[in-house]
């Protein structure tokens, strides 16, 4: 008779512990995703503020280009004749 008790007892707390455990893991997973998104999205801000950045310089050049062909004279610039841009994405960031 006690040793049936104290197996339903253990059963039970077996099971408890089971679903603690599941609801922890679920946790981990849930805050995990959430810092990946985080990261995602610092990347996406920091991406989107490098293409602001560009788009400034390229109308500050479409403004000296104009001027040129209206016959201004400007100080332009100094930017070599040929740029080259390597752009690397790391998916872990």
């Amino acid at each position: 008779m006690k040793n049936d008790d104290s197996l339903k007892r253990i059963k039970a707390m077996a099971e408890a512990l089971a679903k603690i455990q599941k609801a922890q893991d679920e946790q981990k997973a849930m805050q995990a995703m959430e810092e990946a998104e985080d990261d995602d999205m610092d990347l996406v801000a920091d991406m989107l503020m490098e293409i602001a950045d560009l788009l400034s310089q390229a109308a500050e050049l479409s403004a000296q280009a104009a001027a040129l062909i209206n016959g201004e004279d400007i100080e332009a610039d100094c930017f070599p004749r040929c740029c080259v841009m390597e752009v690397y994405f790391d998916d872990e960031l």
